[in-house]
């Protein structure tokens, strides 16, 4: 790849007259003290990538997977996402890569973004830390556009949501109401006129971004609740100082690694 696109994407980065904000989710929405197996956590992913010179972007991912092709066979078409990377599942069952090999593609999958992306946060619900009287995706999602609401007001630049399909109608619901009903600190009501256009779904197969927001995901969770010694080799909680260069961390006060962490 050529490195002297990076300072280029940088500089364009500030002059893009919108952005999409790709997000994905890791863990699930039982309720751990009443479903046995349920996860811990439910966690959103966001991954911010400038619309004006988006092709460019996609084009520096791309180069990337040319390089995981070169290096251990993965084709470029391959879906890369944690639960592939951290089992050899999916389209990496026939390659027969190590859990080093598979912990290189995910490192470089998420320092790829520190030029592709203009930034990274997530959000992570802590569901055994209070009685589950909410729905943990609604919770999410609403801190989760809190905070693309406000980076909108700031830089006065539209946002498009582009997410994993699946729960379709939910995000549409959540964002729609968002979109007209929402609340600042203090109470204040407020809009949010800058988050543009209905949440697009995407098949994750069909999208680099997307699949990078289930990486940004994962390790966002392994940053909060580390894995144990054995489950730790392909993802542990330092995975997540790979996007160190484009954290987001004015998204909370509560933390410096751009992790919302709810309650």
């Amino acid at each position: 790849m050529d490195s002297g696109r990076v300072p280029a994407l940088a500089r364009a980065a500030l002059e893009a007259p919108f952005e999409f904000a790709y997000v994905d989710e890791t863990g699930d929405k039982g309720d751990p003290a009443a479903a046995p197996g349920a996860t811990r956590t439910y966690t959103l992913g966001c991954v911010l990538v400038p619309g004006g010179d988006w092709t460019d972007r996609l084009d520096w991912l791309a180069g990337v997977r040319r390089e995981f092709r070169d290096a251990y066979g993965i084709l470029v078409r391959h879906e890369l996402k944690a639960n592939v990377l951290l089992r050899g599942r999916g389209d990496l069952r026939d390659l027969g890569l190590g859990d080093g090999q598979r912990r290189d593609v995910f490192r470089r999958s998420l320092a790829a973004l520190t030029v592709a992306s203009s930034g990274v946060f997530a959000v992570v619900i802590d569901k055994e830390a209070r009685p589950m009287d909410y729905q943990p995706e609604d919770r999410a999602w609403t801190y989760l556009l809190q905070r693309l609401r406000l980076r909108s007001e700031r830089s006065g630049k539209p946002i498009i949501l582009v997410h994993d399909g699946g729960d379709d109608a939910t995000v549409r619901a959540i964002h729609r109401r968002f979109r007209r009903h929402s609340f600042a600190p203090g109470g204040v009501r407020v809009t949010a006129p800058l988050l543009v256009e209905d949440p697009v779904p995407r098949d994750s197969a069909s999208s680099y971004f997307i699949q990078a927001a289930d990486l940004v995901a994962y390790a966002a969770f392994r940053r909060f609740q580390p894995p144990g010694v054995k489950s730790g080799s392909v993802c542990d909680e330092t995975m997540w100082d790979e996007l160190r260069p484009v954290w987001r961390t004015e998204v909370t006060n509560a933390r410096r690694d751009a992790i919302v962490v709810w309650p």
